[in-house]
């Protein structure tokens, strides 16, 4: 990781957190540093959000998350949040 990119965060909690929103139809919304980079390494599809509120939030499908998540707990000694949230 840069160090522009780590100064991003306040703290190396805040670096290594990744947070990770479930909603209702096939998407998920990802939060955290790095992240374009593991998807493009596991070859998960991703794209960035369009909607004004999340614009540059990274979305991939839902049933690929458990492969991100592995690498990131696992590999990575990354902490992890799911949560469930309606959009």
């Amino acid at each position: 990781m840069s160090r522009q990119a780590m100064r991003l965060f306040e703290s190396v909690e805040e670096r290594a957190t990744v947070r990770v929103e479930i909603g209702r139809r096939n998407s998920a919304w990802l939060y955290g540093a790095g992240l374009a980079r593991m998807l493009d390494e596991l070859g998960i599809p991703h794209a960035r959000d369009w909607h004004p509120d999340r614009r540059r939030v990274l979305m991939c499908p839902v049933d690929r998350v458990g492969d991100l998540l592995a690498l990131l707990e696992h590999r990575d000694k990354r902490v992890v949040e799911v949560v469930a949230v309606e959009r």
